[in-house]
């Protein structure tokens, strides 16, 4: 469980990877029904100037949840997820997402914790860049 009282600007959060497979990423689209061929098919991603097949961008918002879940537990419930994509999660790279806590600051009877947040990939590539807040009850 997560302690409000020990979190600090600077902190940063237990970093969260995943690997980039069309295996994953149709498990996704079919949950979704989101089967636009350049997430599976490299050739028509090529044609369309990526540099191969790539993640969905909700799929990568998800994985950022998952992070900050993964980091707060049940206790704590996430108050706002945005992020810029910069550059496509491309088949075959690892996607590594981190954050680091930005502010901290107490209102009523919630503390809430803004934190920077981010996703490279092993290439270290800047796949995505952002903010969230998660709010931990006292």
């Amino acid at each position: 469980m997560l302690d409000a009282s020990v979190i600090a600007i600077g902190d940063e959060l237990p970093a969260f990877t995943r690997d980039g497979t069309v295996e994953h990423w149709m498990r996704f689209a079919a949950a979704n029904y989101e089967f636009s061929p350049h997430h599976w098919d490299g050739d028509v991603a090529r044609e369309e100037g990526f540099p191969g097949a790539f993640a969905m961008a909700p799929l990568q918002h998800a994985f950022l949840h998952a992070m900050l879940r993964n980091w707060i537990g049940e206790v704590g419930r996430i108050v706002t997820v945005n992020i810029k994509l910069r550059s496509p999660f491309v088949c075959g790279r690892t996607l590594s997402a981190g954050g680091k806590v930005a502010a901290v600051r107490q209102e009523d009877e919630e503390v809430f914790i803004d934190l920077d947040i981010w996703q490279d990939d092993d290439e270290g590539t800047r796949l995505a860049l952002g903010a969230a807040t998660i709010s931990l009850g006292l």
